[in-house]
């Protein structure tokens, strides 16, 4: 822990000057004994094929998008499959509403064009009494005409709202750049029936490279905070010094959107951890404990998992591919459950069951 004490150190000092050297990085061999505190490995949940994302549902459920299967796996607190619906293309992101329907990205083949492009899901689980293999599914959202973005996050927000996280290769159009974050909402047709109705795209972040803590390109994942409308996007490391925006929500007289938490313009928070730049190589998750509120970002390139307090400061506790007794390969997501993070190992296709020594 020392080292990974030293490292990030390091980093802040590096500030804007360019990406760290991972092969700079002292070798396994060569790492201290673990301290008091630190998160070890309870468990493994096995069999899935490129999982990508886990989430811990208001029901307390677990959904797993095991992506190369094509399917989404409902697991109990044990571990065991309770349900699942095969036939979703390539399921990405997964988010729970306050009704307990799942609101998936995935993919679809388009019969007008031939093309497999991405798709925005609502699978209505509480009809089907909780069966996720017998559930009705409905189409939110697919975009023909762009048929390489994709739909990487799903963050629910109060008054049946959520935001959907889109990525694509084309940032180059001012009006309708691929990185952008789409805002929903789940509305009344009448006393009886519902229907998921597009309200508009964020205009708080802008898509394209740069240095501002509000530019977005190539995302990856969005977590929103519970009961609240702030969160937090993951994106990769391409052309931007921010691989990890917070943004929160107000609303007054002058002004109703979101603005960043952290703002690097400012002297006193420009030293923020979680806002140093260039912190990740290649962050692809984000999961937020909905208790402890501390934020944990998946590092896949680093094969670490990252862990900030709610003041966005650095714990020590966070691991990764050096620190003895963890075999991460390409992680891509997680989830925090009754004191105990889950962390798709995408790259051994499974997930993995950590706790904190202290928590034991």
């Amino acid at each position: 822990m020392k080292y990974l004490l030293l490292f990030f150190a390091a980093v802040l000092i590096a500030g804007c000057q360019k990406q760290y050297d991972l092969s700079s990085l002292p070798s396994a061999a060569n790492l201290p004994a673990v301290g008091d505190t630190t998160y070890i490995q309870k468990g493994t949940w096995e069999g899935f094929n490129h999982p990508r994302t886990i989430l811990y549902g208001a029901d307390q459920l677990f959904y797993v998008c095991d992506t190369d299967s094509n399917r989404v796996v409902m697991l109990n607190l044990a571990g065991q499959i309770l349900s699942v619906r095969s036939g979703i293309l390539h399921p990405i992101s997964v988010g729970q509403d306050s009704r307990l329907d799942l609101i998936v990205g995935a993919e679809t083949l388009e019969p007008s064009t031939g093309d497999t492009i991405g798709v925005v899901l609502r699978i209505h689980l509480v009809d089907a009494g909780h069966q996720l293999g017998s559930a009705k599914i409905d189409t939110i959202w697919k975009e023909p005409a762009r048929p390489l973005r994709r739909f990487v996050g799903i963050g629910i927000m109060p008054n049946d709202e959520y935001l959907v996280l889109r990525d694509g290769p084309d940032n180059s159009s001012v009006v309708d750049p691929d990185s952008r974050v789409l805002r929903f909402r789940y509305v009344h047709v009448n006393a009886t029936a519902r229907k998921d109705s597009f309200i508009t795209p964020l205009g708080d972040l802008q898509s394209g490279i740069g240095g501002a803590i509000t530019y977005v390109n190539r995302p990856t994942g969005l977590a929103t905070f519970p009961g609240s409308a702030d969160f937090i996007l993951v994106q990769q490391s391409q052309g931007v010094s921010y691989a990890a925006v917070w943004m929160v929500y107000s609303k007054t007289n002058d002004f109703e959107g979101w603005q960043p938490k952290f703002d690097p313009s400012l002297p006193e928070q420009r030293s923020t951890d979680i806002i140093v730049p260039n912190r990740f190589a290649d962050a692809m998750g984000v999961a937020i404990d909905r208790y402890r509120r501390d934020i944990f970002i998946i590092d896949a390139q680093q094969d670490s998992v990252v862990k900030f307090n709610s003041r966005g400061r650095f714990k020590a506790e966070s691991f990764g591919s050096l620190t003895p007794g963890v075999s991460l390969k390409n992680p891509q997501g997680a989830a925090v459950a009754e004191n105990t993070l889950y962390v798709c190992d995408t790259g051994n296709n499974r997930i993995v069951l950590y706790r904190l020594s202290t928590d034991n």
